[in-house]
């Protein structure tokens, strides 16, 4: 009896995304077949980093030894405060610099065109760049600029691409959700602003959005931030933890496949 194409469709959340991390990681283990991955923002990254064929463990290790000042650099230019020159060049090498067409396992992430407000699907080139474009939060990052767009964040657009999963072939779809960091109740410089306003707009469009999957992980990260890189080694774990008690509902999913 042949077995459905699993997709798995990781959300986004920034540090709250290391979730996904902790997801794959049991999913490997339990030998839960993933055919298809996609991601949006943080999600892009574990998204691509996987198909990529790196080590999801050894990845947990060294999450949990990053702090912001391993990813990101004050910049001068005009479109955005913080280059993201650090996390790309991080991406090229544990990506090992492929292109989407060489990934093992078939990938997309999502973005959003700043100049018309659309989801753009990347799915092809260089997959470090396509992920930096995934979680270029706008205002914060300077947009990545690809045969006319400006590219941003995918959040804005898509946060947990269950649907790209099931276009790009998946009968069976587990999409993990990392849910909203608390709001912040303290502001206090402009990237504070820009995040707290498009956190709160992502949550009224998410609102109206369903997530398209049959199986859905919602990690319990309670009051994580979406900043709280620090916090990665709990993030994981639970991670791990909403893994695990989804897979009853994974496995039996996969048996009853007619």
């Amino acid at each position: 009896m042949p077995r459905p194409k699993v997709g798995a469709a990781l959300g986004s959340g920034a540090a709250r995304g290391l979730a996904n991390l902790g997801v794959l990681q049991v999913l490997q283990e339990e030998n839960i077949p993933v055919d298809i991955v996609c991601g949006t923002s943080a999600g892009a990254v574990v998204a691509g980093l996987f198909a990529s064929g790196s080590d999801m463990q050894l990845l947990g290790r060294m999450a949990s030894e990053l702090d912001w000042n391993d990813l990101t650099s004050v910049t001068l230019k005009t479109r955005g405060l913080v280059a993201p020159d650090k996390i790309h060049n991080m991406l090229r090498i544990l990506t090992r610099d492929q292109h989407f067409e060489e990934l093992p396992i078939p990938c997309a992430v999502v973005a959003a065109n700043l100049l018309t407000g659309e989801e753009v699907v990347l799915d092809s080139g260089p997959v470090a760049e396509a992920i930096t474009a995934s979680l270029s939060i706008p205002g914060v990052f300077i947009p990545q600029e690809k045969e006319g767009m400006l590219l941003v964040d995918g959040a804005l657009v898509n946060r947990v691409p269950g649907d790209l999963c099931r276009k790009m072939g998946a009968d069976l779809v587990i999409a993990v959700d990392v849910g909203w960091a608390p709001l912040r109740s303290r502001i206090r410089h402009l990237p504070d602003v820009i995040i707290q306003t498009i956190d709160i707009l992502s949550r009224q469009a998410a609102y109206w959005q369903r997530i398209d999957c049959d199986v859905l992980i919602e990690p319990d990260l309670g009051n994580v931030t979406l900043t709280q890189l620090n916090r990665a080694e709990e993030i994981i774990e639970k991670g791990r933890e909403a893994a695990w008690k989804a897979l009853p509902e994974i496995k039996s999913r996969l048996a009853g496949w007619v």
